[in-house]
């Protein structure tokens, strides 16, 4: 295993401890390090890029294209969607709409978000009744094991992983697209209010009932 390598996590900071942690635990020579912004990206790439791997690991950071193009191995993000749900808020449509299958999705990173040649298509069962709150966690935790199957192949060679066939829905989620939803809230009948309310958790279910009541 070359010194000369480097793997480098955009994550939050106590999954950027942990992740390195295994990362060393498998190649104790590897160069690993973590950064949370796109600021520590712009300085963690600004040299040695071209022996150095990104994986990106839920966060809503884009990564510029000026970055990625200096990247030498095929950069990675960790989705928290399936691929019919590319974007932000993915649980929440997928919930919404009716979704019988969700999960997580690993693929190659490009400067528009999720639309990467994907490697990983972790999907589960969504039961009609899902909330929210509890798949959440479920999402949280297939993000965990595919991230682990990723470091697992970037840690062992520089070569890409091997695209998995699945392609990205053409409609994207957006934070907009959600505000519209909330605004039409008004107009749907109570059988959609409570899916909405499912689909949102209690916080936000909370503030969409305060929005009604005060009109």
């Amino acid at each position: 295993m070359s010194m000369n390598r480097r793997i480098v996590f955009l994550c939050g900071e106590e999954e950027g401890k942990a992740f390195r942690e295994h990362a060393r635990s498998l190649a104790p020579d590897l160069e690993t390090l973590w950064v949370s912004d796109a600021e520590g990206l712009e300085i963690a790439t600004s040299c040695g890029a071209e022996r150095t791997r990104l994986i990106s690991f839920l966060t809503e950071v884009i990564v510029p294209q000026s970055i990625l193009e200096r990247l030498g191995p095929t950069p990675y993000n960790i989705h928290p969607g399936s691929p019919d749900y590319p974007g932000a808020h993915g649980l929440s449509f997928a919930i919404f709409e009716g979704a019988r299958k969700f999960g997580v999705t690993a693929h190659e990173m490009t400067a528009r978000v999720d639309t990467g040649a994907i490697v990983i298509a972790d999907l589960f069962d969504l039961p009609v009744d899902a909330e929210a709150l509890r798949f959440g966690d479920e999402v949280y935790a297939r993000a965990v094991s595919v991230i682990d199957r990723v470091i697992r192949h970037c840690v062992a060679t520089d070569l890409p992983m091997r695209r998995s066939g699945d392609h990205w829905s053409a409609r994207q989620c957006t934070k907009r697209r959600l505000e519209a939803l909330l605004t039409s809230s008004a107009h749907l009948l109570p059988t959609d209010i409570a899916r909405l309310e499912r689909a949102l958790g209690p916080e936000r279910a909370q503030a969409l009932g305060d929005k009604r009541k005060h009109g």
